[in-house]
């Protein structure tokens, strides 16, 4: 039995033996390239979701601060709360600089 394996290769079964194994490793290269791309492919499309969450939130603050500093609002506020009004003709002073 041990004459079996200690027979040379025959001539060029060297050079297919590396072959087969460059496919293998080519083989895994592949699939690990492949499963790499879809992780990678998965966390843009969290992050385009985050993004687009951000963007909805931005839009809604954006819409909230200009209705907190609309002139009717302010107006009302400062006549309700702060017992503010025009001064009528009478009351206005002209100052000189």
């Amino acid at each position: 039995m041990n004459k079996l394996f200690a027979k040379p290769l025959p001539g060029g079964s060297f050079f297919m033996l590396l072959l087969f194994i460059a496919v293998l490793v080519s083989a895994v290269g592949v699939s690990y390239s492949a499963h790499w791309n879809r992780q990678l492919l998965n966390t843009l499309y969290g992050e385009l979701s985050v993004r687009d969450k951000a963007q909805a939130e931005w839009g809604r603050l954006i819409l909230e601060q200009s209705t907190w500093t609309a002139h009717s609002r302010i107006e009302t506020l400062a006549s309700e709360q702060l017992k503010m009004r025009i001064p009528g003709a009478a009351e206005v002073r002209m100052v000189a600089p």
